[in-house]
């Protein structure tokens, strides 16, 4: 996957969870013509505390996202 495909995959992510901008995702292929993009933050809980998050994104070759997953 190149860099200009996961930077497309990294607007959509951190327009939906700003508080990973700045995160480089892990990149990995899943199958031919399948990727996951692991992306490892943590939010800010109301009361103070940090939260880890994991977000996972299955994408395809051309940078279209398939599915989103987060861990809370």
């Amino acid at each position: 996957m190149d860099s200009e495909t996961i930077s497309e995959i990294n607007r959509q992510v951190f327009k939906q969870f700003p508080y990973l901008k700045g995160t480089i995702p892990e990149v990995s292929q899943q199958s031919e013509n399948r990727w996951l993009l692991l992306y490892k933050g943590s939010a800010m809980t109301s009361d103070g505390h940090e939260l880890p998050v994991v977000v996972r994104v299955i994408s395809d070759d051309v940078g279209a996202v398939i599915k989103i997953t987060t861990s809370r």
